[in-house]
């Protein structure tokens, strides 16, 4: 029986990741539960699942659990003998608890795309070693193994292009509107980046990182079926791609059954339903945030750091209602403009830019009546 620690068990990842024990309780043991706070959700979930431990932002008392907390409590969970810790916190915060588990060689599986780039100047060379979550990731992780790394011409990320790939005008776009995923069902943070497409653009840095392709090897395309994940290119014109129907507990399942393939319990892909599938190329006058990242990613150094802030930065003032949909991208440029540091060369350094970000921000941007000034 393999044993799992779920960290933010109470987010979407989390969530999807249970249900995939549900479907699988001969063979996985949830052994750590971790969220930011004790909620009736996480209670729900210690009581259906029985963790040994659980990891919380606050110290709190759970009867019959050991709860470990803070900074120290991520270095103790971070040794623990567990067999594969699942990272689906969302945003900046799932930084340290990526960093310590690579350092501790604990065998992870991430849906933390934020960690990856934030960290890609100094820990690449574990990432090896990290089992995508990330549908496209683990699309082009399962396409690769058709042939061998030097052979591969291309690898191709697939975006839904969210809701609003072919609208024209995006100026009075609504948080409720930019929600609306037409697809997936993903939290709030990670739908705005669906939106604005600048999801995109941090999954091809993140697939630099994780696969070692140079970015001139790496695509992206608009495929707003999302049936194809992933695809990559082989030198003898072979085109190898994952399909699947859109659901995140397939990607999940396979990084937590691999090599093996599990049940899922997940809709099965009808090819004469979906009747047609369209491809088009991304139109990043309308969406800059997805040029902004690939010029990001192959300045390198502190750059993609400081893209990842920014956005989280301008996305939560969208969700707050503080700034348009449109200028989340001026807001991001505009940080990105400001921001002068060295190449990162260890953890440290990714937490001086990302604070210095933070700061940068807060001093170009304050709300008044609920509007930027």
């Amino acid at each position: 029986m393999k044993s799992l620690a779920v960290l933010g068990s109470t987010g979407s990842i989390g969530t999807q990741t249970l249900d995939i024990v549900r479907e699988n309780p001969e063979k996985l043991k949830v052994k750590l539960l971790a969220a930011s706070k004790l909620s009736q959700k996480l209670i729900d979930q210690i009581k259906e699942f029985k963790p040994e431990y659980v990891y919380l932002a606050q110290k709190e008392e759970i009867e019959g659990v050991k709860v470990f907390s803070g900074e120290n409590g991520l270095q103790e969970i971070a040794s623990l003998d567990i067999d594969l810790f699942i990272n689906g916190i969302s945003g900046i915060a799932g930084i340290k608890p990526t960093y310590l588990l690579l350092k501790n060689n604990r065998k992870l599986a991430t849906a933390n795309k934020e960690a990856i780039i934030c960290l890609g100047e100094v820990l690449k060379e574990k990432y090896s070693e990290i089992f995508p979550i990330d549908s496209e990731h683990s699309a082009i992780f399962q396409s690769l193994q058709a042939g061998k790394k030097e052979d591969v011409k291309r690898v191709i990320l697939t975006a839904s292009g969210g809701p609003f790939w072919n609208k024209k005008n995006l100026e009075n776009v609504s948080i409720n509107d930019a929600l609306n995923h037409p697809k997936w069902k993903m939290g709030r943070k990670i739908t705005v980046d669906s939106a604005t497409l600048m999801n995109k653009g941090l999954e091809i840095i993140e697939a630099h990182y994780l696969f070692d392709i140079p970015y001139s090897k790496i695509d992206a395309v608009i495929h707003p079926q999302s049936v194809i994940h992933g695809l990559v290119e082989f030198k003898d014109g072979s085109v190898i791609s994952q399909l699947s129907c859109p659901d995140m507990r397939i990607p999940i399942s396979y990084a937590i059954s691999y090599p093996e393939r599990w049940e899922t319990g997940v809709k099965r892909l009808n090819l004469f339903e979906m009747g047609k599938l369209e491809f088009f190329k991304p139109d990043e006058k309308r969406f800059p945030l997805l040029r902004l990242a690939k010029e990001c990613g192959e300045k390198g150094s502190f750059y993609p750091t400081v893209l990842t802030v920014a956005d989280e930065l301008a996305v939560e003032m969208f969700l707050m209602g503080y700034i348009k949909f449109t200028e989340i991208s001026q807001i991001v440029e505009r940080i990105l403009e400001k921001a002068d540091f060295k190449k990162p060369e260890n953890y440290e350094d990714v937490i001086f830019i990302i604070e210095e970000t933070k700061r940068i921000f807060k001093n170009l941007y304050k709300t008044v009546g609920g509007k930027i000034a």
